[in-house]
């Protein structure tokens, strides 16, 4: 079926001769640029600017009128493009006369988003949706697909023969990729591979679009044009300046008595920044200007206006530069650096103030304000105050494992709607993917950046059709987390991106002990500053996670391990976490290519620095360490034996059925495999059930008769279950947040994959938690399970359901909520409810 093309592309059809590559992808010739055109007056997307990837391409779609963006005039190049909008830039492009019947899919009903557009697919056989009927617009279109839809809209005469090792003949997509390749369209990647099952971005596919125009209308005049922007000439690559816009909102940091921690981040330096308190609503700049030069000559950095009868208070805060935030090619942001580029530091400045006086006062109305060059930026108003009582009530949020999944916003925005007046969040690891990664805290183009998700700001559209923007939390609760592995970014030293330093950190007394070898060349002056960075540069570091939160400390951990007091609540955090490494295990040392958390690759056995070293723990909770001791005088401190709940927080805990509390938390044994004459062959790695920390160590300590333990959070897995000891202590992962990985028990009828021989089989648990307890059924709301239907399973671990929990500090009740968010109409349930004893 021939479609209906202008008629200058068909009179253009057979000189394409144009690129349109992944922004990963290499190109093997100089892609032409957007149209070059006429007048546009549209304002610029406020994510395309100038300079920036795609930018010619993503202008001429919006001055053609085929997208508008959204509706906070952002265009989100580095999202994933769905069939509706997929099938809408088609037919937008195409502009083709026609007038929709009857629904062709009971998904899109006439009144739908993009139904016209769909329906024209459908009867133009550009599309015929799936075998059960649907059409499914909100699903995730693959560069394979893609390519189909722009094949069976133009409808070409010949396909041409150029092929992908990756793309069998069989495949539905083979004749529109090999049409794509043939005519110039797209090349590949330069590994000869075209990954026909990775998801296309609305960037990519901008571009597709634009430069085929390019070709096939030859620029005629009337059509939307967009001049060319030269690229500005830099010495060395760098992210552009950014916005003087608040990159969040102001968030709460450990409040105390009669004072509370008000936080926010820019990505300029400004001039000055403040806190404003009391009756800040609809005030201007110009109504605050006195005033802040009234703080600014103060001994404090505070001053009090009761001018035309608005009290106010103005409180300067104080600025740093994060020492490490950085972006790379795998950074979901418009501008984010090309490969060849490597890591690229990004400058983001954080700004915090201590706002007094608090004392009695309940909540106050707060604004925070940045400056710069001379323009002042206000927040929005919201509410803080000073530390909870011991009589006052307190709900709080527990939860972990956010990690940029697509479910986090959705989770989010209903616990905020349900739990309602959230007044702490207690999260227990793994908050963000990469840490070093400034886009994963604060603006990544997916939706689902850290902050924007705790501050109500996400914008994520979810695979069910729904924009969920997360909740507005972080902005009222203080927020106290524990360390995850993914708060941990390995040796950055040598490393050409963010994901690889991620995966490559190496235990400290390796880096210390190869820092004595170079310390002559790297310190030659013997500087401790000096030997402490490369140590740090060249092993792992938790430095951008405490410089982004204001927590408790502790003498012996700082930062890193804690305990605080939130209403009649101790809540202790531990630092319980190890590198995460993949189960491979090869048992002939001449066949390991990678370095596994059971082996080392065979290429670095004569390299400790390129080693991996096993799963190997970031600190030690063995009975002799400094967290043991803090931990075990904190255990017997006022603050704790008078407690009414106490909670101990930690990413990894002693109970769990997921996949992640194996192998056992011990130091990895190491087992050097030599060869008759004594070299070294192999080095692989048990984990002896004898040693494991966690239970060998910790449990008795928090487990014991008489404990002052109520409650044990941990997360890592991405499940939720619970388990309670016999001495009343309950354990819980809540942590199917937004996605899972599985539950390993009898009733599911997975098993966790094991190492052969010569691994010890003793040592290695394939079901069940390696902590001995048995997991508790869901109160309200069970799951069959999958092998047994008339027997509830012990636990949720469900990509497709999502689960949040609340700690009612006076009812002393825990109560989860499960979220099913395939159905946007659904909403959430009551999962499972235990008291603290």
């Amino acid at each position: 079926m021939q479609r209906k093309l202008p008629a200058a592309a068909l009179a253009g059809l057979m000189t394409i001769g144009f690129l349109a590559t992944p922004a990963t992808a290499t190109n093997t010739e100089e892609p032409s640029a957007a149209p070059a055109a006429a007048e546009c007056t549209a304002e610029h997307f406020a994510d395309n600017q100038h300079g920036s990837q795609f930018f010619d391409d993503v202008r001429w779609m919006q001055c053609s009128g085929i997208t508008t963006g959204y509706a906070d005039n952002t265009y989100r190049k580095g999202t994933d493009i769905d069939r509706g909008e997929s099938m809408a830039f088609v037919y937008r492009y195409l502009k083709p006369e026609y007038t929709p019947g009857e629904a062709t899919f009971p998904d899109v009903p006439e009144g739908k988003t993009h139904f016209e557009a769909i329906e024209w697919g459908a009867a133009e056989e550009i599309t015929t949706g799936y075998e059960d009927g649907t059409f499914q617009p909100n699903r995730s279109v693959t560069r394979a697909e893609f390519a189909s839809f722009l094949y069976r809209a133009v409808d070409p005469e010949s396909t041409g023969e150029v092929t992908f090792e990756d793309v069998a003949e069989s495949s539905a997509h083979l004749e529109a990729i090999t049409w794509l390749a043939s005519e110039g369209i797209s090349t590949g990647y330069k590994d000869g591979t075209f990954k026909p099952h990775d998801n296309i971005t609305r960037g990519e596919v901008a571009a597709l679009m634009s430069r085929m125009d390019g070709v096939l209308t030859e620029d005629e005049p009337g059509e939307p044009e967009v001049p060319e922007v030269p690229e500005p000439e830099v010495p060395e690559p760098e992210m552009p300046a950014g916005e003087p816009v608040l990159l969040t909102d102001p968030f709460l940091q450990d409040p105390q008595a009669g004072q509370t921690n008000v936080a926010w981040f820019t990505e300029l330096e400004g001039q000055r920044h403040y806190v404003v308190t009391g009756d800040v609503y609809g005030l201007t700049a110009e109504d605050l200007a006195p005033a802040v030069k009234q703080a600014e000559a103060s001994t404090n950095g505070v001053f009090q206006s009761e001018a035309q009868n608005v009290q106010f208070t103005v409180t300067l805060a104080d600025s740093m530069r994060m020492s490490r935030t950085a972006e790379d090619a795998d950074s979901v942001l418009s501008d984010a650096p090309a490969e060849e580029d490597g890591i690229v530091s990004r400058d983001i400045f954080r700004h915090e103030a201590t706002v007094t006086g608090l004392e009695d006062a309940g909540e106050v109305d707060y604004r925070v304000v940045s400056v710069f060059e001379g323009t002042p930026v206000l927040s929005d108003t919201f509410a803080l105050e000073d530390a909870k009582t011991a009589d006052e009530d307190a709900n709080i949020l527990l939860t972990s494992d956010h990690q940029a999944k697509n479910n986090t916003p959705a989770n989010l925005e209903w616990a905020d709607t349900v739990i309602g007046d959230i007044d702490a969040v207690f999260m227990a690891g793994d908050l963000a993917n990469v840490p070093d990664r400034a886009s994963e805290w604060f603006d990544s183009e997916n939706g689902l950046a850290f902050f924007r998700g705790l501050q109500g700001n996400a914008g994520f559209e979810a695979p069910n059709g729904e924009t969920y923007n997360g909740g507005e939390i972080l902005q009222y609760a203080p927020i106290y987390t524990a360390i995850g592995n993914h708060e941990v970014q390995g040796r950055i030293d040598g490393m050409d991106s963010l994901d690889a330093s991620f995966n490559a950190p190496v235990p400290r007394e390796v880096a210390e002990a190869e820092y004595e070898k170079v310390a002559d060349e790297v310190n030659p002056e013997g500087h401790t500053e000096v030997k402490e960075q490369w140590i740090e540069d060249n092993s792992f570091s938790t430095t951008t996670y405490e410089e982004l939160f204001t927590l408790p400390e502790s003498e012996a951990g700082g930062e890193r391990y804690y305990a605080a007091t939130v209403g009649n609540t101790r809540l202790i955090s531990l630092y319980s976490t190890r590198i995460w490494r993949s189960d491979l295990n090869n048992e002939d040392p001449a066949a390991r290519q990678a370095n596994t958390r059971y082996q080392e690759a065979q290429a670095n056995l004569d390299d400790p620095m390129a080693q991996g070293h096993g799963s190997f723990p970031f600190e030690s909770l063995a009975v002799d360490s400094d967290q043991y001791r803090w931990l075990q005088e904190e255990l017997e401190s006022e603050e704790t034996t008078g407690a009414e709940n106490v909670v101990v927080m930690m990413h990894e805990g002693p109970q769990g059925l997921g996949d992640n509390v194996a192998p056992h938390f011990s130091e990895p044994t190491r087992i050097e495999e030599k060869d008759a004459e004594g070299n070294v062959t192999g080095i692989r790695y048990e984990y002896e059930a004898a040693d494991n920390k966690l239970l060998t160590d910790l449990t008795p300590l928090i487990d014991a008769e008489g404990t002052a333990v109520d409650l044990v959070l941990n997360g890592h897995s991405h499940l939720w279950n619970r388990f309670e000891s016999e001495h009343g202590v309950n354990y819980l992962e809540t942590s199917n947040v937004g996605n899972s990985y599985g539950a390993y028990h009898e009733l599911s009828g997975d098993s966790r994959p094991l190492p052969g021989a010569p691994w010890d089989a003793e040592n290695y648990v394939a079901q069940g938690s390696p902590g001995g307890l048995e997991p508790i059924v869901p109160s309200e709301r069970p799951f069959a399970s999958l092998v047994d239907p008339d027997q509830d399973a012990p636990y949720v671990a469900s990509n497709d359901y999502s689960v949040f929990t609340n700690l009612d500090t006076q009812a002393g009740s825990v109560t989860s909520f499960i979220l099913d968010t395939k159905d946007p109409d659904a909403q959430p349930e009551v999962l499972d409810v235990f008291m603290l004893d």
